[in-house]
């Protein structure tokens, strides 16, 4: 197959795929130790991020064969499985978003300069969804910092997530 788009925007798209499957196991583990830790809407919440990370590399994927290239899937390490407290992976999902919403930012910049302009106007609902990413991760972490002095506190912030039946992606 013919590659109809430049060779660095092909590679950072291929690369980022790989990044929302790395994200999305994250989070997958993220939900099993939630779930020892019995929170279950913080468990749903993360469960539900993973999959939007499956379909967002979904859509990258798709991108890539509809412009007449072959993707090239690369190993996806095992994540992370230790963490102590609800407020560290929060802390955790937040650098996420911001290296996420850094990658995207370079894709478009690399996209500008290569002239894709298929792949910028691609790009776009991205960088969008990361701007809401970042400000809700923001507002769910400022929310845990507040309430998790107090076991009661961390259990508010839970049932906070379980009431929302379907909070925003990131």
């Amino acid at each position: 197959m013919s590659v109809t788009f430049g060779k660095r925007i092909f590679e950072s798209l291929n690369k980022q795929i790989t990044e929302e499957l790395i994200i999305g196991y994250t989070l997958l583990s993220m939900s099993s130790v939630f779930a020892d830790m019995n929170l279950k809407g913080c468990e749903q919440w993360a469960r539900e991020q993973s999959q939007n990370r499956l379909q967002r590399s979904q859509k990258i994927f798709d991108h890539i064969i509809l412009r007449g290239a072959k993707v090239k899937l690369m190993p996806i390490p095992a994540p992370k499985h230790d963490w102590r407290a609800p407020l560290h992976m929060f802390e955790e999902v937040s650098r996420i978003e911001q290296r996420t919403s850094g990658n995207f930012t370079a894709m478009v910049e690399i996209a500008t300069a290569e002239k894709d302009y298929a792949s910028l106007n691609f790009l776009q609902w991205f960088v969008e969804e990361q701007i809401k990413n970042d400000a809700f991760i923001t507002y769910l972490l400022d929310r845990l910092r507040k309430m998790q002095s107090t076991d009661i506190g961390v259990l508010m912030f839970d049932n906070e997530l379980v009431s929302s039946s379907k909070t925003p992606s990131i």
